[in-house]
C-alpha cells in the first residue's frame, strides 16, 4: 500500500480497536479494507459468518462523512444499525414504516451530517423524495449488501438494485463502491460487476475452510432418526445446546417441532406464516437462549446473527449450494466445533426438481396474475408507479379463481421482469386517505366532537392525506390526539365505516412496491426467465452431487466457490473424511487399547494423526458396548475375556 493508504490502515486499526474492541482484523477482512480505503471499487466474497459488516463499517467512519448502505433484509439492517449505535455510533434506518414527516426530518438530519451510516432498502433508490435528497448528501462510501441480489442469475433477484448504477450515473456519484455477497459462482460475479458499473474493481475472494465446521450428508429413509441422533451426539437431554433445524415447507417445520417436543425438546418453529408478532417473539426467544432449539424455513435464516450455534440440521436439501452453505454457515461463528448435517433421499432431488418446473409460468399466467393484482389494488391503466399496494394472494386467488401455488411463482418472476418488488413484511405502517373534503370534514368535527382529536391529529401532522394513501404511526398520532394506541385505532376504524377516511391497519402484511405504471397490455421478454429455469437446475444438480460426494465436503465447498482457502487435501472432520480415518487409524487404535493402562490424553499423543472427536467417538462406542473399561488409575484398558471389535464402530 502506499504511504497514505498505510496511515488510513492504522486509523481503522484505532477505530477498531476502539468501537469493537478487536486489536486486529481477520485475515480475510484485511485486503477488503485495504482495497476500501484506497477508495476502489471492492467486491468482496465472504463466506456467513466473516464478518463482512466491519469490512465496510471501520473504513467507513475512517472517511469521516456518511455512508450509503443498501440492503434487502430488513431484520439484518435494523440490527445493525442497533449494534452501530450501541457502540456510539450514528445511524439510521430509513424504511416505509415511518411517517413521511419523520422520513423528512431523518434526512434534514442526514444532510445536516448527524448520522454516519444510512441503511435503505434497493427499492428506496427509485423513490423520488429520496433521489431529491441524495445528490446533497455528503457521500464517502457507497455500500452493497446482498450483492448477488443484483443479479437475474441469483436466487433472490431484485430489479431494484438496477437502480444503483443508474443513481451513479445520472448523478455523477464519484464515491466508490463496497459490494458484498456470501457466495456467488462466476457468471453472477460478473453479472455484478456489470449491473453496478463497477470500474477495475479489486476482488477478494474469502477464505471458505471454516476448520471448526464438521460437514455431514446421509441419504436416508429415516430421517427423523438421524436427527435424533445429531441432537443426543449434542448431549440432549441434559445437556442443551443451541440449534437450527431447517426444512423445506411450514408443514414439515410444524410436524418436525411437534416430534421433538412429544419426545422432551425444547423446540419451536418459524415460518412465514406466522404473524409478525410471533415471528418477532420467537426470534427474540432463540437469540436470548429461552427456546433452544428452532425449525423453521428458510425464511429465519437471514439476519440470525447468533454465535453459539452447535448444530445446523437439514431435513432435506436446499435447491443450491449457494443457499445450503449460506444456511449451514450459521453454525460455529464462535469458532468452537459445529455439526453442518443434511440427509436426503433422491425422491427430494426429483420433487425439487418438479418444484422448479413449476416455478416458471408461461406468459398467459403472469398476464391474469398481473391484472388480477391490479385490479384488486384499484390500480388504473397508467397509474400505480412508485406505489404500495397490500399483497393478499389468498383472497386475490380466491377472488380470480387463480391457482393458489403457481400464483405465488408469478409473483416472483414478476418481481425477475421488473414489473415490481415484493417486500418484506412487518414494517410497514398502517395506510390513511381521507375520502371527505377539508370542508366536510371541518362540518363532521362540528357535528361530532368525539373525533375531533383525532381528525385534528391527521390533518396536522400526515402531509397529502387529501391526495393519496399515506402510510401512518398510530403510535404517534395518538400522543398528539391525546388518547391511547386503542382508542385512536378504534376512532379511525370507526371513521372509515362512516366514510370520512378509508384506513387500512398495519397487519404485518406483504407488500408490493409498483416499479412502473400499469400497462393495459403488459408484455415480457421470457427468454431471462427460461434461462433462469436451466441456471436453477444446474444448481440443483450440484446439490445432489455434494450429497453423493465421496471425498472431503469441506475441499467440495472450496473447489465449487473457487475460494482463496489454503490449500489442503482433507478436512479430517467431516464424515466422509471420518471414514477414511476410520479405516486406516482403527487398527492402531484397537493395539493401544490391548495393552492398556492409557490415559485419554495420552492414547491423543500416542494417535497424533487422528481426530479428538473421533478418538472419543470410539472411546464411548467401547464403554457403551462393553468391551472397554475406564478407571481414573488403570486408564483405558480391556474388559476381561473382551477383544476390540475388528472394524471400528460406525
Amino acid at each position: 500500500m502506499a504511504d497514505s493508504g498505510s496511515q488510513h490502515l492504522q486509523t481503522a486499526l484505532v477505530l477498531l480497536q476502539k468501537h469493537w474492541g478487536y486489536s486486529q482484523f481477520r485475515p480475510d477482512q484485511v485486503p477488503v479494507v485495504e482495497a476500501i480505503l484506497q477508495k476502489r471499487d471492492t467486491l468482496a466474497l465472504l463466506p456467513t459468518g466473516g464478518g463482512k459488516s466491519i469490512c465496510f463499517q471501520v473504513p467507513g467512519l475512517c472517511f469521516g462523512e456518511l455512508t450509503l448502505v443498501v440492503s434487502p433484509l430488513i431484520a439484518l439492517m435494523k440490527d445493525q444499525v442497533e449494534q452501530l449505535k450501541r457502540r456510539n455510533i450514528s445511524a439510521l434506518f430509513l424504511h416505509s414504516g415511518m411517517s413521511w414527516q419523520q422520513q423528512r426530518l431523518e434526512m434534514e438530519n442526514a444532510l445536516k451530517g448527524h448520522y454516519r451510516f444510512l441503511y435503505v432498502a434497493p427499492e428506496r433508490l427509485a423513490s423520488t423524495s429520496f433521489r431529491e435528497y441524495l445528490p446533497h448528501l455528503k457521500l464517502s462510501l457507497l455500500v452493497v449488501d446482498e450483492a448477488h441480489c443484483l443479479s437475474m442469475w441469483g436466487h433472490d433477484f431484485r430489479p431494484s438494485y438496477r437502480k444503483i448504477h443508474e443513481l451513479r450515473s445520472e448523478l455523477g456519484l464519484k464515491v466508490p463502491i463496497a459490494a458484498f455477497t456470501a457466495s456467488a459462482p462466476e457468471w453472477i460475479q460478473n453479472d455484478i460487476k456489470a449491473g453496478l458499473g463497477l470500474e477495475s474493481p479489486a476482488v477478494v475472494n474469502g477464505n471458505f475452510f471454516r476448520p471448526n465446521l464438521r460437514f455431514k450428508a446421509q441419504e436416508t429413509e429415516n430421517r427423523w432418526d438421524e436427527l435424533l441422533s445429531e441432537l443426543h451426539a449434542l448431549g440432549y437431554p441434559e445437556k442443551q445446546e443451541t440449534a437450527i433445524i431447517f426444512a423445506s415447507s411450514r408443514k414439515e417445520v410444524q410436524e418436525a417441532a411437534l416430534f421433538l417436543k412429544e419426545k422432551g425438546f425444547p423446540a419451536e418453529f418459524y415460518h412465514a406464516g406466522l404473524t409478525h408478532a410471533q415471528r418477532s417473539d420467537r426470534q427474540r426467544s432463540f437469540m436470548k437462549g429461552s427456546i433452544p432449539i428452532m425449525v423453521c424455513t428458510n425464511a429465519f435464516g437471514m439476519g440470525v446473527d447468533k454465535p453459539n450455534v452447535r448444530l445446523v440440521f437439514h431435513l432435506s436439501p436446499p435447491s443450491s449450494p449457494e443457499d445450503y452453505y449460506q444456511e449451514a454457515g450459521r453454525a460455529g461463528r464462535d469458532g468452537k466445533p459445529a455439526v453442518c448435517a443434511m440427509v436426503y433421499s433422491t425422491a427430494d432431488f426429483d420433487y425439487r426438481a418438479q418444484l422448479i418446473h413449476r416455478q416458471f409460468p408461461e406468459s398467459k399466467e403472469l398476464k391474469r396474475l398481473y391484472n388480477a393484482v391490479m385490479n384488486a389494488a384499484g390500480i388504473l391503466p397508467g397509474a400505480g408507479r412508485e406505489t404500495h399496494i397490500p399483497l393478499d394472494l389468498e383472497a386475490i386467488c380466491q377472488r380470480y379463481k387463480l391457482p393458489a401455488y403457481e400464483s405465488h411463482f408469478s409473483i416472483k418472476a414478476l418481481e425477475s421482469l421488473g414489473a415490481w418488488s415484493l417486500m418484506e413484511s412487518g414494517v410497514w405502517g398502517s395506510r390513511i386517505l381521507m375520502k371527505y373534503k377539508a370542508e366536510e370534514v371541518y362540518e363532521f368535527k362540528v357535528a361530532h366532537a368525539e373525533f375531533e382529536n383525532t381528525l385534528d391529529s391527521l390533518m396536522r401532522n400526515v402531509p397529502g392525506l387529501f391526495q393519496g394513501e399515506q402510510i401512518v404511526s398510530e403510535q404517534q398520532l395518538c400522543k398528539r390526539a391525546a388518547c391511547s394506541e386503542s382508542e385512536f385505532r378504534q376512532q379511525l376504524t370507526a371513521l372509515h365505516n362512516r366514510g370520512v377516511l378509508l384506513y387500512h391497519p398495519s397487519q404485518g402484511e406483504q407488500q408490493l412496491w409498483l416499479l412502473e405504471e400499469r400497462h393495459i397490455h403488459p408484455e415480457w421478454d421470457m427468454k431471462p426467465l427460461v434461462e433462469l429455469k436451466r441456471r436453477r437446475l444446474v444448481a440443483l444438480k450440484a446439490m445432489h452431487g455434494y450429497g453423493s460426494f465421496a471425498d472431503c465436503r469441506a475441499q467440495y465447498w472450496n473447489d465449487y466457490f473457487q475460494s482463496k482457502s489454503p490449500a489442503f487435501s482433507a478436512c479430517g472432520v467431516c464424515d466422509n473424511c471420518q471414514k477414511t480415518e476410520s479405516h486406516s487409524a482403527w487398527p492402531e487404535f484397537r493395539e493401544s487399547v490391548s495393552k492398556g493402562g492409557l490415559s485419554r490424553l495420552e492414547l491423543l499423543r500416542k494417535l497424533p494423526q487422528t481426530s479428538p472427536e473421533l478418538l472419543e467417538n470410539w472411546i464411548k462406542s467401547g464403554l457403551e458396548e462393553g468391551w472397554l473399561m475406564e478407571t481414573r488409575d488403570q486408564g483405558l484398558f480391556l474388559a476381561q475375556g473382551r477383544s476390540a471389535p475388528e472394524q471400528a464402530p460406525q
